[in-house]
């Protein structure tokens, strides 16, 4: 697995040891930063806070701080995955960009200093995680109205998610797809 572009291109990142994690596919991630960078989100991730929640090996988070995010917060709780987050933020040297919140991403409690641009979810396929870690995150004031989710999920239909958010795209790369959020009513 590697950065695709901005400042850290190229560069490798580790995974975690074990069966729990599983990792964003490159083609996907890929995929996925290519439509961030299309007019429709033009800004959501340069110097603005990116949200990687289940965050495994950083690979999201760390991919949006390689294109100008001023902030990754990486929200994991897997002790395997923690000890490889930290290494990558270690080898590709952004400590003073990356904020590694160790807790569950469905029950954090921990208030917003400001809203996120970005909120990447990558939770186990088959735990419906998504809907629980979207409420925690609004009751947190880390989600405002310019603020874009993107759930990447392997269910076939849209999963389930608060009634304040409105689903405004999916893509599908495979068994994969994404699923693009963000608040109702928003200006």
């Amino acid at each position: 697995m590697r950065i695709i572009s901005g400042e850290r291109r190229g560069a490798k990142l580790l995974t975690p040891k074990g069966t729990y994690t599983r990792p964003t596919r490159g083609r996907v991630k890929e995929a996925l930063f290519n439509i961030l960078s299309g007019h429709q989100f033009i800004n959501i991730i340069t110097r603005r806070i990116v949200i990687d929640a289940f965050a495994g090996s950083g690979a999201l988070g760390l991919e949006a701080l390689s294109r100008g995010a001023a902030l990754s917060i990486f929200i994991e709780n897997d002790q395997n995955a923690l000890k490889t987050l930290e290494q990558n933020i270690r080898k590709l040297d952004y400590h003073h960009r990356a904020r590694i919140i160790r807790a569950d991403a469905c029950t954090i409690d921990i208030p917003a200093t400001e809203e996120a641009g970005l909120v990447i979810m990558d939770p186990p396929y088959k735990l419906d995680l998504a809907y629980p870690c979207m409420e925690a995150l609004e009751k947190g004031g880390w989600i405002g109205n310019e603020t874009i989710l993107i759930l990447e999920h392997g269910s076939t239909k849209e999963p389930d998610h608060p009634s304040w958010l409105e689903c405004f795209k999916i893509q599908k790369y495979g068994v994969t797809r994404l699923f693009f959020y963000r608040k109702k009513g928003r200006i």
